[in-house]
């Protein structure tokens, strides 16, 4: 049986050019990742509702080190191996890559779990604006997370997120762009500034809801739960 547990292989710069870390909120630890392919798909991840938790290059498949395990919350829905792949390498048809990419489909078949194959088309063309909201989303979901309040003279006044919500779910209007709920609630430029950046917080974790497959901006719909 395949555990959601520990990863495998740590990262290092002998992988690729291009590692690093991610912090997420699925997980309440750093994530790490060894490619610019491999960090995207971990925004796709962390901001699909639908998953629950992942691991990356988790538990070796015999010689195979899949790069990505998912689970989601749909309990009918089987738990994920995932390879990530430019779709280069696969139009090359390399016999290594495809005993290992049949042993892995095979050992998933065996033990009741889905395979599948990314590639660099279905994140950055199929998920290109998605992508883009959620990377841009990133910079606001956890920018409260670990301040000293009192140190830094930081303060957040929650009336601000409720008044946010109430406006959403009062207005007659259920369509409001972000620009035009905030015009709705002040006309102060500065308030307006605090409003936007608390709005992008909100939609980042969840509380507030708009369209992931358009491009996200001061115009984009929004609505609450």
């Amino acid at each position: 049986m395949l555990k959601l547990n520990k990863r495998v292989r740590e990262i290092t710069y002998k992988y690729s050019s291009l590692s690093g870390q991610i912090s997420s909120k699925k997980l309440n630890k750093s994530v790490q990742f060894e490619s610019a392919l491999k960090r995207d798909f971990i925004y796709l991840l962390e901001f699909n509702l639908d998953v629950k938790a992942y691991l990356e290059q988790n538990n070796k498949l015999r010689k195979y080190t899949p790069d990505f395990i998912v689970s989601y919350h749909d309990t009918f829905r089987k738990n994920e191996v995932i390879e990530i792949k430019y779709q280069e390498e696969l139009d090359k048809e390399d016999e290594d890559l495809k005993v290992k990419l049949e042993a892995a489909r095979l050992y998933c078949i065996k033990n009741d779990l889905m395979f599948r194959v990314c590639t660099d088309e279905y994140i950055y063309i199929k998920n290109k604006t998605r992508l883009r909201n959620f990377k841009f989303l990133a910079r606001y979901r956890d920018c409260f997370d670990g301040i000293d309040f009192k140190k830094t003279g930081v303060e957040i006044d929650a009336k601000d997120s409720l008044l946010l919500l109430k406006k959403l779910r009062t207005e007659k209007k259920k369509d409001h762009t972000i620009i035009e709920l905030i015009d709705l609630i002040t006309n102060n430029k500065t308030q307006k500034a605090q409003l936007i950046f608390l709005t992008w917080h909100m939609i980042a974790n969840n509380f507030i809801l708009y369209d992931k497959d358009s491009w996200l901006n001061l115009d984009s719909k929004i609505w609450a739960h």
